[in-house]
Order: C-alpha cells, then structure tokens, then sequence
C-alpha cells in the first residue's frame, strides 16, 4: 500500500469516476502551474494569455529553433524557476523579447508564491509515469 503521506507524481486520467487524490495539486497547462515550454514538433514557448487567476489561457506556442524533447522542456522550466534565465526562440523581434520576458517573469513570481503553500502535496500532470516531468521540479521546490 502506498504511504499517502509521502508527496508523489499522479499521472492524470480520464477514466470514468477517477477522481485526484486528497492534498493533490493538479499542474498541467489548464492551470498556472503548467509548463510554458511545449516539448514536441507543434511545441515552443506558451506565454499566458490574460489573467493568471481561475483556468489558463495560454497563447498558441512560439516555435523554437529546436524540436523539443520532453527533457528539455522539463530542464528549460528548473532553469527558468531556479536561476531567472529563460530560453526565448530565436528571431523574435525586440516587442516579443520584452513581451516574452515580462509574461515569463510575472508567471515565475506566481509560481513561486504558491509553491510554498503546496508543500507536502502531490502533483498530477499529464506525463507518463516514469518519463520526466515538470511536476517533479514544482514537487522539489515546493518541499524544498
């Protein structure tokens, strides 16, 4: 039996009657919480679209001059959330940069405000069990 106290990765399910676990924080794209870096061929950068409260309205993604593996997208958030740096596409014109930039450093502040609230929870997400995740990095440093 698992030990509901220890705060894990829960993959997401659309099972009929699956429900989340108590003291679970779901963290993918519908919520602030989502990773902004897209892996895959249609991926890139997300900036938000709006509001940071309630459900995430993200822009179409931004391509990037690489094809993003879910690795990368997962390293570009821990980078991004630990140290400020943020890796923008290439070719954006000085208004994106700065649009880019101030979405991302406004979405980062949110972030890390509400992480420490979630310590000792769990997080679900959309990733393969077993495959890496972003929820693991939201995980680190909300019990860091």
């Amino acid at each position: 039996m698992r030990d509901h106290t220890q705060p894990s990765r829960i993959h997401l399910s659309r099972a009929k009657g699956s429900r989340l676990p108590a003291n679970t924080v779901r963290c993918d794209r519908s919520t602030i919480l989502g990773n902004p870096w897209v892996p895959g061929e249609n991926g890139g950068l997300r900036i938000p679209n709006g509001s940071l409260q309630g459900k995430m309205d993200w822009y179409p993604p931004i391509p990037t001059t690489e094809i993003l593996t879910v690795e990368r997208a997962v390293a570009l958030l821990a980078e991004w959330l630990l140290t400020e740096n943020s890796s923008l596409p290439a070719g954006l014109s000085d208004t994106d940069v700065t649009r880019c930039i101030d979405a991302l450093e406004e979405l980062r502040i949110a972030v890390l405000d509400r992480l420490p609230a979630l310590r000792g929870h769990s997080f679900t997400c959309w990733c393969m069990p077993g495959s890496p995740c972003h929820a693991e990095t939201l995980m680190e440093i909300a019990n860091g």
